[in-house]
């Protein structure tokens, strides 16, 4: 996981602004400055606009006003105005890590890395003029106070770590998080991130002592605990299970808790279960394909088709070019007898993925039933050229013409 950061700058004003014009770039720096103070953004943005209108190298208020963009949450801006003032003092600490953590965000993942790596390479200490606020996402109410120089190592260490799992260079990934939780053992993100890389490179033993390390620093980790049973539904599906539910009980709010026990449940038949558990996930997160997908899987084997086609219609909706929803939503219209309809919704999956050897196999079912030989027996081998096994006196059957 990565951090969400409050930014508050700590204004040090070192002329009055009674000796300021009203008309200089200082005066309206420094009215910017006291803006930020007070969180008026809105303001503060005004007042830096008017500074650089009148003197664009005064770069200081590049830095203060992409402060103000950041927290109006205008990234990009932020982003700009952070290169523009980095560009007159590159070794500026503060500046550099807003300007790497924007980047992340970003996904400018090898901007992001240079600009951490330059500031791991940079000594501590020295003036500090802006305090950051991280706040733990995975234990609520855990909050520290950090500035650029002093405590920043172990984080810089998670982010590079962050960077190269986006890479998929999970090994180089490894040995930043084993820095950042040398630096600081007590933070469960960092083991929680660690265990994510081992599971990307199928190191499952690994994996599952960091999601338990996980639990030992930090018992509510609803994450680790939807880590440890996604790794243990093949393993021992009534701990994954178990899991699950105390993953839901510890944060209620999240939808793919809801929608990990429901696959789990179909899997093992419990239908029922997993029909509320996939309604629970789209209450929460309507807007995830697959939630509506496995939902009309789970109508159609519970015999409610008319629902199940209902759930097709929206994967489709949110997801036009998502083949396998066009597959199923054909094979539910099947199912109530619609041949040509079903025929359409084959065709369409086949449009969007060529190679869908299944889709061909089914489309020549229909075409059989509508007795279309000559269309069904070309589908048919053309599935069986995809990989999906023909049954011998079925192909006879279908290419009786031949």
């Amino acid at each position: 996981m990565i951090m969400k950061w409050i930014v508050i700058p700590i204004i040090l004003v070192s002329i009055s602004m009674s000796a300021q014009s009203p008309h200089s770039a200082e005066y309206y720096f420094e009215k910017g400055e006291e803006s930020l103070k007070r969180k008026s953004y809105r303001t503060a943005l005004a007042h830096f606009n008017e500074c650089l209108r009148i003197n664009p190298f005064y770069y200081e208020a590049y830095y203060s006003r992409g402060l103000a963009r950041e927290n109006m949450g205008d990234k990009q801006g932020a982003l700009t105005d952070f290169n523009i003032y980095l560009e007159s003092k590159p070794e500026d600490k503060e500046a550099l890590f807003s300007r790497a953590v924007g980047r992340y965000n970003f996904g400018q993942w090898a901007m992001a890395k240079e600009d951490f790596i330059a500031l791991l390479k940079l000594p501590e200490g020295g003036e500090t003029n802006t305090v950051y606020f991280q706040d733990n996402i995975s234990s609520e109410g855990q909050t520290k106070v950090l500035t650029a120089h002093h405590g920043l190592k172990p984080i810089l260490h998670n982010y590079l770590g962050l960077i190269e799992t986006k890479l998929q260079e999970y090994a180089r990934a490894i040995p930043h998080y084993d820095s950042a939780i040398h630096l600081d053992p007590d933070n469960a993100d960092y083991y929680l991130n660690r265990g994510l890389a081992y599971q990307l490179m199928r190191d499952t033993a690994n994996a599952l002592k960091d999601y338990d390390r996980v639990l030992k620093v930090d018992p509510t980790n609803n994450l680790a605990q939807h880590n440890l049973a996604v790794l243990n539904q093949n393993r021992d599906k009534d701990r994954a299970e178990v899991l699950l539910t105390e993953a839901i009980a510890a944060n209620p709010s999240l939808p793919y808790s809801y929608a990990e026990r429901g696959s789990l449940r179909m899997r093992e038949g419990n239908l029922k279960g997993a029909l509320n558990d996939y309604n629970q996930a789209i209450k929460l997160d309507a807007t995830e394909p697959d939630y509506w997908l496995n939902r009309g899987l789970i109508k159609e084997q519970l015999k409610d088709v008319t629902g199940a086609l209902s759930d097709y219609s929206q994967v489709i909706r949110l997801k036009p070019d998502y083949e396998k929803a066009w597959l199923n939503h054909g094979n539910a219209l099947v199912k109530q007898n619609k041949l040509t309809e079903a025929i359409e919704d084959y065709t369409a999956a086949i449009t969007y993925y060529p190679e869908y050897g299944l889709a061909f196999y089914n489309r020549s079912i229909a075409y059989f039933r509508l007795g279309k030989k000559e269309l069904a027996c070309t589908d048919l081998k053309q599935a069986q050229g995809l990989g999906v096994i023909v049954d011998a006196a079925m192909k006879s059957k279908v290419c009786s013409h031949e």
